[in-house]
């Protein structure tokens, strides 16, 4: 994978932006989430072989952010807090009603429709990242796959270390 450096929004979201999208859905963010939405918010890449060799669809179109002005902005379709509404509105990013927050935050837009989210459902604590084929999914009845057990083994797998 290669970012595309070009591509990342500004202003880049500070650990107040952060927080307070953490106090919304009511998790905490890995912290080497944290730190890729500060150096790479709402990226697009134009690679994402790696993924694509676990799942034909698993392809990433761009990682989401935290876009400031989402609804004048050009790129505010890639917020987080947006794509995250539009997937709660329809009930496919949590497991039961009853949940206070969210359980799956979407953190990349991919091929077809698709996410790649921080699933907090199994732990609080350390998320996975799975693949959510919004297809597949019904009002409280999520279609995921496992990609990864955490973002920082998303990270080894699709940044070189020269990057």
């Amino acid at each position: 994978m290669s970012i595309v450096k070009e591509s990342i929004v500004s202003p880049l979201p500070n650990d107040k932006d952060i927080t307070k999208l953490e106090g919304y859905f009511r998790v905490q963010f890995p912290n080497e989430y944290k730190d890729f939405l500060k150096i790479y918010n709402s990226c697009e890449i134009s690679d994402s072989t790696p993924l694509t060799a676990l799942n034909k669809r698993c392809q990433i179109h761009r990682f989401l952010g935290i876009i400031k002005d989402f609804r004048e902005h050009p790129y505010g379709e890639y917020d987080i807090g947006c794509s995250e509404t539009s997937l709660r509105e329809q009930g496919r990013n949590f497991y039961s009603e009853d949940i206070i927050g969210s359980e799956l935050i979407p953190i990349a837009k991919l091929a077809w429709g698709d996410y790649l989210c921080l699933n907090f459902h199994y732990d609080k604590n350390n998320p996975s990242v799975d693949f959510l084929d919004y297809e597949e999914s019904y009002e409280c009845d999520p279609f995921t796959s496992k990609i990864a057990d955490n973002f920082k083994e998303i990270i080894k797998m699709l940044i070189p270390k020269n990057q």
